[in-house]
Formats: C-alpha cells, structure tokens, sequence
C-alpha cells in the first residue's frame, strides 16, 4: 500500500474511520440504520478514492461508486454490483425520506458490501 502517498494515505484512513463508526452505529440501542448505510457508502468511496489516487488517476468529486470502480482496471462483478447498493446511499440518508428508512438487513448488507468494495480496493494500492 503507497501510503507514503500523503493523498493516499489521507483517504485510506478516512475510509477506515467510517467503516469502524459504521459498526459502533450498528450496535447503538436502538441502531440507526439510515447512519450505518451513509457511513458504509462513505467508507467504500473513500477506499476507491485511496485506489484511485494510488494509481495516479483523477479523483472525481462524485458520490457515484459505480463510475468510480469503473475507472480501475478490472472491476469484478461483485464490486460492481456493491458499488451499485451502496451508490444510493451517498445522500439519501441524509434527508428525510418519504419512503421510509433503512432497515437492519439495509445496514447489515451496506457494510458487507463496504468490505467487498474495501477489500477490492486494497488491492489496487499496491
């Protein structure tokens, strides 16, 4: 992992920091589940950003996970299909919703997919 890379280093561990205060909301009485979804997505755009830094690519102002793994080289399926849960999570949480809120198989399923997404981007920081 370059993180002799100040920029690199910097997003790395803010990404680290929202997957851990992720997990912390998750366990509050009673969770907040819309909190845990927001901060998965920010951790997960986070480490891409981390990726794309390391790679020397162009680090996009966007919310948008999916055109951020698109930039890497190689993204599997999987990542693709988290990037895309997740996407949605970027600013709906943080306003009242109509539709109601996330429920704890939303919270629970936004941090797996933080960590495949996290997980995947590691990789690219070599």
């Amino acid at each position: 992992m370059p993180l002799d890379r100040p920029e690199v280093q910097a997003w790395w561990a803010l990404s680290n920091s929202d997957i851990r205060v992720a997990a912390v909301v998750a366990e509050l009485q009673p969770p907040e589940w819309h909190l845990v979804c927001f901060l998965a997505q920010q951790s997960a755009e986070k480490a891409l950003k981390a990726a794309l830094e390391a790679g020397g690519l162009a680090v996009p102002r966007s919310h948008d996970l999916v055109l951020l793994v698109e930039r890497l080289p190689a993204p599997a399926g999987a990542v693709v299909d988290a990037a895309l849960l997740l996407t949605a999570y970027g600013v709906g949480p943080r306003y009242p919703s109509p539709g109601g809120s996330a429920t704890e198989g939303d919270g629970r399923a936004a941090i797996a997919a933080a960590e495949l997404v996290r997980t995947w981007a590691a990789t690219r920081l070599t």
